[in-house]
């Protein structure tokens, strides 16, 4: 494993089982260096008065286990939008090996939320293996911006027609970009080039995922009773939370470090997994990873 910032205790690696399931030495050091990641931003929101609490599986991990979920393999982070634009002015706050990742500064990155990554390490997508994609693929933690949910039923519905529609746009417009996709079907791979060529596509990508983003912060400025992960899954209505659920919060214990949880996070908990002291394997959102912690993802594209 590569070195890391962070003193990570010498029995952290040690192999254990928690609610049944064996956490290996390998797992172990990909969490390491989560852990590691996790301490830089830690640094660098406390150096600048920026706020954010645990996400998701990090939330139900620290409530539950005191640390990662045994078989999860990421870390969530979420803020307010005034927080999160705060955190990316300060991106080059962060040194290498991390990296403070958007698509806007990492071309092929087609997500609207941040990734702290560290370039030393990879950790690519298994469906995405073969791709050899650019952008830079390190082990990660996600962090995301929360935005108003407007209150008013009917402004809610036309507003995710239209943010799903500009999303839509741009997930279109990105197939004619090899990096983003690389065709196995040789004739569509064709066609998708000439395509490219003939038609002004350039940028449209971009423009239309900037469109949508913009379209998830239009009620920013109103007072709403809550907000959500609007940018990353917009109809999820798990990921609302009340606006006192950003500023309300403890610190829980997260493996050998502690991270802000709401402080009513039973009631989230609740809302979101149900009967969530009862551990229930489920899979991750970004599906199946490959994972290398002693080379760069440079050395697999």
């Amino acid at each position: 494993m590569i070195n890391l910032k962070t003193n990570i205790p010498s029995d952290f690696f040690n192999e254990e089982e928690r609610s049944g399931f064996v956490i290996s030495r390998q797992m172990k050091e990909i969490w390491a260096v989560e852990l590691d990641l996790l301490a830089e931003f830690q640094r660098v929101c406390k150096a600048n008065s920026i706020n954010y609490i645990a996400s998701g599986g990090t939330m139900l991990g620290a409530a539950r286990h005191g640390g990662f979920i045994p078989w999860d393999d990421d870390i969530d982070i979420m803020m307010s939008r005034t927080d999160y634009s705060k955190l990316l002015s300060l991106s080059k706050e962060f040194k290498l090996p991390y990296f403070l990742q958007t698509y806007q500064n990492d071309k092929g990155f087609f997500r609207c939320f941040a990734r702290l990554r560290n370039s030393l390490t990879t950790a690519i997508q298994n469906t995405e293996k073969d791709c050899h994609f650019r952008y830079n693929q390190g082990i990660f933690i996600d962090i995301f911006p929360m935005d108003n949910l407007i209150d008013d039923e009917q402004l809610l519905k036309k507003q995710s027609k239209k943010a799903l529609h500009l999303l839509k746009k741009a997930l279109f417009y990105s197939s004619f970009q090899s990096r983003y996709y690389e065709d196995k079907n040789i004739m569509k791979k064709v066609i998708r080039h000439r395509f490219s060529r003939v038609l002004p596509l350039r940028g449209q990508d971009l423009r239309y995922l900037e469109l949508f983003d913009k379209e998830c912060q239009k009620y920013n400025s109103a007072e709403t009773e809550k907000v959500s992960l609007l940018s990353f899954q917009f109809n999820n209505r798990g990921h609302d939370i009340l606006r006192k659920d950003l500023s309300r919060t403890v610190d829980m214990d997260f493996e050998f470090l502690k991270i802000p949880v709401p402080s009513d996070y039973d009631r989230l908990l609740t809302h979101k997994y149900g009967d969530w002291k009862t551990p229930s394997k489920m899979p991750s959102y970004h599906g199946e990873i490959f994972f290398d912690t002693d080379k760069s993802f440079t050395h697999y594209i």
